[in-house]
């Protein structure tokens, strides 16, 4: 067995249980198939598992995977306790062990994922400095992660399955299907409302100018014929991020 590569297959599995666009799930059907118990065993697999095994390349799709599987495997919670608190106490609570370590989702997000940084509305890093599990960490931080990690709601990236060696290119769409599906260009072109997320995060992307600037690369021709030719222009309005649970 080779957890690191089971993993993404049944996660593909699980696929077939959301809309064409990865946008929706059926999770009723989900939560009483075959799928999910064979990526619940799978994430179960990962305790006695090295991610130091994982070539360096591949490091930052393998977490990514785990963040999603744990987010799917565990989604019924999610059906009783839905929306913004309910979804932060679910991403708080450890309910992976890997390598013997216990992981919350935020740990892997945020401290692995993001270089061990707060994440939105905290004060302090998930992980202490001296905490054994950073060495697990992806070597560079890439902001494209944020439209990669699956948040079972309305706002969420759409989900997917992320390989090492197809990573940069996945990222790539992912970032821009989410830019494209969730930006509007507005009024003469001097708004563009763009979601939350990139709110939260926009140290990742260089402060609101990388915001925009990231947005506007990843616009469609006719978003971006619409928007200002003076960038400096351009006013960022930043829309509610919507945590109703995304059924199909």
């Amino acid at each position: 067995m080779e957890p690191d590569r089971d993993l993404p297959q049944a996660l593909a599995a699980v696929a077939a249980y959301f809309d064409a666009e990865g946008l929706a799930c059926d999770y009723a059907a989900l939560t009483a198939s075959r799928e999910r118990g064979h990526l619940a065993v799978c994430l179960a697999r990962l305790e006695t598992f090295d991610p130091k095994q994982v070539r360096i390349a591949a490091q930052m799709a393998f977490w990514i995977n785990v963040f999603n599987a744990g987010v799917l495997r565990d989604a019924p919670e999610l059906e009783l306790d839905a929306g913004e608190r309910g979804m932060e106490a679910f991403l708080e609570r450890p309910r992976l062990r890997i390598c013997g370590q216990p992981f919350s989702l935020d740990e892997i997000y945020h401290g692995l994922l993001r270089g061990n940084v707060p994440a939105h509305g905290r004060l302090r890093a998930p992980m202490r400095r001296d905490d054994p599990r950073l060495a697990y960490m992806p070597i560079a931080l890439d902001e494209r992660l944020h439209f990669a990690l699956f948040r079972a709601s309305r706002s969420s990236p759409a989900f997917r399955v992320f390989e090492g060696g197809k990573l940069d290119d996945q990222l790539e769409d992912a970032a821009a299907l989410y830019i494209r599906r969730m930006v509007r260009v507005e009024r003469d072109g001097s708004v563009v409302a763009v979601p939350k997320l990139l709110q939260w995060y926009a140290l990742d992307f260089g402060g609101e100018d990388g915001v925009l600037e990231f947005v506007l690369r990843r616009l469609d021709d006719a978003s971006f014929e619409r928007a200002d030719r003076n960038i400096s222009r351009i006013k960022l309005r930043y829309d509610a991020f919507d945590w109703t649970l995304n059924r199909r």
